[in-house]
């Protein structure tokens, strides 16, 4: 008997700055499937709600079901949060180029007598490649924060610095104790982005700019205008989820 698709979220047609990254095309959508299920990428399923995060892969592509057959998560508890009805964030990374969607309803199956999760194939598959990435600008009230470790052994103290803006490919930092200083060209190694509802984020920053600005009570800031440096798939993917999130509830407000 065949089995029908899992019902699939409408597309969101309002306004976005995603859209332009958007595949919306059946056969682009398949062949990016298959092409990652050909190359067996690690794939992350991003729960909403929750840090965990579960690493699978593609198992096949049924064009005809309209489905998507997954690798079960390893651990019943993962499964069960999977069929929870919430849904999760599919995130991988494919030649450099970050590729994602909204997978809808999850449900348990079998393939090749094997317990496998199906979702539905998707109508919408953003693809973002590293020179393409946007930027969100966070918060000035309750600034969300980037750890910088020290600089020298004689400013043996981790700099805190505030996150001005921030996208998949990099960030903008800035403080006003002047311990940053403008040079570019350096890395700043292990910097903690300090994300609300996730855990820290660490990564080595590229500064390839800088700025000295004048605030409204005199005092001068150093922004750093930052290039993430092989940041891991499994933080790239809490990143790009926490990036979407801040923008689309940016949306909402419009």
């Amino acid at each position: 008997m065949a089995i029908s698709p899992p019902p699939h979220p409408a597309a969101d047609t309002r306004d976005d700055p995603l859209e332009r990254y958007t595949l919306r095309s059946r056969a682009e959508i398949l062949f990016q499937l298959r092409a990652i299920q050909k190359r067996k990428l690690l794939v992350n399923l991003d729960l909403p709600g929750s840090r965990q995060i579960i690493v699978t892969s593609v198992l096949a592509v049924n064009e005809q079901a309209n489905t998507v057959i997954l690798d079960s998560a390893r651990g019943d508890a993962l499964n069960h949060e999977l069929l929870s009805g919430k849904g999760a964030e599919f995130v991988t990374q494919m030649d450099g180029v970050s590729i994602s969607f909204d997978t809808g309803p999850v449900a348990l199956c079998e393939y090749e007598k094997l317990p496998a999760l199906r979702i539905a194939l998707p109508k919408a598959l953003i693809r973002l490649q590293r020179r393409e990435h946007f930027r969100v600008p966070m918060p000035i009230v309750n600034p969300v924060k980037c750890i910088v470790p020290p600089l020298s052994p004689d400013d043996p103290d981790p700099i805190v610095t505030h996150i001005v803006d921030i996208g998949c490919g990099g960030v903008a930092i800035a403080e006003t104790g002047g311990r940053l200083g403008p040079e570019t060209g350096r890395i700043l190694a292990d910097c903690k982005l300090l994300l609300p509802e996730t855990d820290a984020i660490v990564t080595s920053l590229e500064v390839r700019n800088s700025a000295q600005i004048r605030l409204h009570n005199g005092a001068f800031q150093t922004r750093l205008g930052c290039k993430f440096i092989k940041l891991p798939n499994d933080m790239a993917a809490k990143l790009q989820r926490f990036v979407m999130n801040i923008e689309r509830a940016r949306r909402n407000t419009l």
